[in-house]
C-alpha cells in the first residue's frame, strides 16, 4: 500500500473564534494547514483525480467548517476540520494546524499553533 499525504498549507480564514467577547464580536484572521493521509496506489497507476482525494473538494469543507461555525476554542475547531474531512473523504487519517498570528501578549510572542490529529478509526 502507498500511503501518503496531500497538505493544503496557509489557508487563510477569517472567524469569530475566541473566548473573549472581543475576539468574538470582531472576529480575527487564523492561518491552517490541513493535512491529510490516502492510499494513492490506484491513483498513481491511473492518473486519475477519480481515484485519489480531490483536494479542491477538501479545501471547500474546510471553508464550509470554517465558515458555518463559531466555536470559543480553537480546538474544538481544528476537530471539527479533521472529522468534516474524514466524514467527507476516503482518507486514513488528518492533522489540522491553527495559526493564531493576532495575539493579546506582549510582542515577544509571534503565534499560538492548535494542532489536532485524528484518525478514521476514531471518528
Amino acid at each position: 500500500m502507498l500511503e501518503e499525504k496531500i497538505v493544503l498549507r496557509g489557508i487563510t480564514v477569517f472567524g469569530y473564534y475566541g473566548v473573549s467577547p472581543v475576539e468574538r464580536e470582531i472576529g480575527q484572521k487564523l492561518e491552517l494547514d490541513v493535512e491529510f493521509h490516502h492510499d494513492f496506489t490506484k491513483a498513481v497507476a491511473t492518473d486519475s483525480l477519480e481515484d485519489t482525494v480531490n483536494y479542491e473538494r477538501v479545501y471547500a469543507k474546510v471553508m464550509e467548517t470554517v465558515e458555518n461555525n463559531r466555536f470559543k476554542l480553537l480546538e474544538t475547531l481544528a476537530d471539527a476540520i479533521c472529522r468534516a474531512v474524514i466524514e467527507d473523504f476516503p482518507v486514513s487519517r488528518v492533522k489540522t494546524t491553527i495559526k493564531k498570528l493576532t495575539l493579546p501578549f506582549p510582542n515577544n510572542l509571534s503565534r499560538v499553533e492548535v494542532v489536532a490529529e485524528r484518525d478514521s478509526d476514531d471518528v
